[in-house]
Protein backbone atom coordinates (compact mmCIF):
# COMPACT_ATOMS: atom_id res chain seq x y z
CA UNK A 1 0.00 0.00 0.00
CA UNK A 2 1.43 3.36 -1.07
CA UNK A 3 0.16 6.52 0.57
CA UNK A 4 0.98 10.19 0.76
CA UNK A 5 -0.39 13.50 1.97
CA UNK A 6 -0.20 16.10 -0.73
CA UNK A 7 -1.59 19.50 -1.56
CA UNK A 8 -5.12 19.41 -2.94
CA UNK A 9 -5.59 20.57 -6.54
CA UNK A 10 -8.63 21.69 -8.48
CA UNK A 11 -8.60 18.30 -10.24
CA UNK A 12 -9.17 16.63 -6.83
CA UNK A 13 -12.40 18.52 -6.10
CA UNK A 14 -14.83 15.98 -7.66
CA UNK A 15 -13.31 13.15 -5.58
CA UNK A 16 -13.50 15.24 -2.39
CA UNK A 17 -17.12 16.22 -3.08
CA UNK A 18 -17.99 12.53 -3.60
CA UNK A 19 -16.12 11.55 -0.43
CA UNK A 20 -17.80 14.20 1.70
CA UNK A 21 -21.20 13.12 0.42
CA UNK A 22 -20.44 9.48 1.34
CA UNK A 23 -19.08 10.34 4.78
CA UNK A 24 -21.22 13.31 5.86
CA UNK A 25 -24.31 12.95 3.66
CA UNK A 26 -23.60 16.43 2.31
CA UNK A 27 -20.69 18.42 0.90
CA UNK A 28 -19.20 21.86 1.06
CA UNK A 29 -19.52 21.75 -2.74
CA UNK A 30 -17.43 22.17 -5.85
CA UNK A 31 -17.79 25.97 -5.97
CA UNK A 32 -16.65 26.43 -2.38
CA UNK A 33 -13.56 24.25 -2.89
CA UNK A 34 -12.77 25.96 -6.18
CA UNK A 35 -12.90 29.42 -4.60
CA UNK A 36 -10.91 28.26 -1.56
CA UNK A 37 -8.12 26.84 -3.74
CA UNK A 38 -8.17 29.73 -6.21
CA UNK A 39 -8.88 32.82 -4.14
CA UNK A 40 -8.33 32.33 -0.40
CA UNK A 41 -4.71 33.01 0.62
CA UNK A 42 -5.45 31.61 4.11
CA UNK A 43 -6.76 28.25 2.85
CA UNK A 44 -4.58 25.14 2.99
CA UNK A 45 -6.10 21.89 1.74
CA UNK A 46 -4.40 18.50 1.64
CA UNK A 47 -5.55 15.11 0.40
CA UNK A 48 -4.69 11.66 1.66
CA UNK A 49 -3.88 9.56 -1.37
CA UNK A 50 -3.72 5.78 -0.95
CA UNK A 51 -2.77 3.63 -3.93
CA UNK A 52 -3.41 6.61 -6.22
CA UNK A 53 -6.95 7.14 -4.95
CA UNK A 54 -8.09 10.00 -2.73
CA UNK A 55 -9.20 8.51 0.58
CA UNK A 56 -9.52 11.61 2.74
CA UNK A 57 -8.59 15.23 3.19
CA UNK A 58 -8.13 18.03 5.66
CA UNK A 59 -8.79 21.71 5.06
CA UNK A 60 -7.37 24.49 7.20
CA UNK A 61 -7.57 28.24 7.37
CA UNK A 62 -4.34 29.64 8.77
CA UNK A 63 -3.58 33.27 9.53
CA UNK A 64 -1.08 34.73 11.99
CA UNK A 65 -3.54 34.71 14.92
CA UNK A 66 -5.32 31.38 14.57
CA UNK A 67 -5.82 28.20 12.56
CA UNK A 68 -9.12 26.47 12.01
CA UNK A 69 -9.86 23.01 10.69
CA UNK A 70 -12.56 23.60 8.07
CA UNK A 71 -13.27 19.93 7.40
CA UNK A 72 -11.59 16.56 7.73
CA UNK A 73 -12.47 13.01 6.81
CA UNK A 74 -10.95 9.61 6.12
CA UNK A 75 -12.93 7.09 4.02
CA UNK A 76 -14.58 4.49 6.25
CA UNK A 77 -12.59 1.56 4.85
CA UNK A 78 -9.35 3.30 5.86
CA UNK A 79 -10.42 4.41 9.33
CA UNK A 80 -8.80 2.80 12.40
CA UNK A 81 -5.58 2.20 10.47
CA UNK A 82 -3.68 5.28 11.65
CA UNK A 83 -4.42 7.49 8.65
CA UNK A 84 -6.58 9.94 10.61
CA UNK A 85 -3.80 10.37 13.16
CA UNK A 86 -1.26 10.85 10.40
CA UNK A 87 -3.31 13.55 8.65
CA UNK A 88 -4.11 15.33 11.93
CA UNK A 89 -0.44 15.26 12.99
CA UNK A 90 0.50 16.70 9.60
CA UNK A 91 -1.98 19.57 10.09
CA UNK A 92 -0.77 20.27 13.62
CA UNK A 93 2.87 20.36 12.45
CA UNK A 94 1.93 22.78 9.66
CA UNK A 95 0.26 25.06 12.21
CA UNK A 96 3.28 24.86 14.53
CA UNK A 97 5.58 25.76 11.64
CA UNK A 98 3.24 28.65 10.81
CA UNK A 99 3.70 29.82 14.43
CA UNK A 100 -0.02 30.24 15.12
CA UNK A 101 -0.89 30.19 18.82
CA UNK A 102 -3.95 27.94 18.52
CA UNK A 103 -6.07 25.64 16.33
CA UNK A 104 -9.83 25.29 16.59
CA UNK A 105 -12.36 22.94 15.06
CA UNK A 106 -16.00 21.94 15.31
CA UNK A 107 -17.09 18.35 15.81
CA UNK A 108 -20.53 16.78 16.05
CA UNK A 109 -21.48 16.37 19.69
CA UNK A 110 -22.08 12.62 19.26
CA UNK A 111 -19.00 11.84 17.14
CA UNK A 112 -17.19 10.08 19.97
CA UNK A 113 -14.49 8.58 17.74
CA UNK A 114 -13.44 12.01 16.42
CA UNK A 115 -13.69 13.65 19.85
CA UNK A 116 -11.37 11.00 21.35
CA UNK A 117 -8.88 11.53 18.52
CA UNK A 118 -8.88 15.30 19.03
CA UNK A 119 -8.53 14.93 22.81
CA UNK A 120 -5.59 12.57 22.30
CA UNK A 121 -3.84 15.37 20.39
CA UNK A 122 -4.50 18.00 23.07
CA UNK A 123 -7.72 19.61 21.84
CA UNK A 124 -9.95 20.72 24.69
CA UNK A 125 -13.66 21.53 24.76
CA UNK A 126 -14.27 25.28 24.52
CA UNK A 127 -17.99 25.74 23.97
CA UNK A 128 -21.05 24.37 22.23
CA UNK A 129 -22.76 25.71 19.09
CA UNK A 130 -26.37 24.67 19.43
CA UNK A 131 -28.19 23.27 16.39
CA UNK A 132 -25.12 23.99 14.28
CA UNK A 133 -25.53 21.29 11.65
CA UNK A 134 -28.36 20.97 9.11
CA UNK A 135 -29.86 18.09 11.07
CA UNK A 136 -29.81 20.39 14.15
CA UNK A 137 -27.14 18.40 16.00
CA UNK A 138 -24.96 20.56 18.23
CA UNK A 139 -21.29 21.19 17.47
CA UNK A 140 -18.58 21.16 20.08
CA UNK A 141 -15.84 23.70 19.52
CA UNK A 142 -12.47 22.32 20.52
CA UNK A 143 -9.21 24.26 20.77
CA UNK A 144 -5.57 23.20 20.90
CA UNK A 145 -3.11 25.68 22.38
CA UNK A 146 0.20 25.65 20.49
CA UNK A 147 2.12 28.10 22.68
Amino acid sequence: MKYQIREMTINDIPDIVDGETRIFGETLGFDMFYSELSLNPFAFYFVLEIDEGIRGYIGLWIDKEHAEVVNFYIDKEFQNQGFGKMVLEFAIKLCEMSKVPMISLEVREHNDVAIKLYEKYGFKFSHKREKYYKDLEDALVMIKDLR
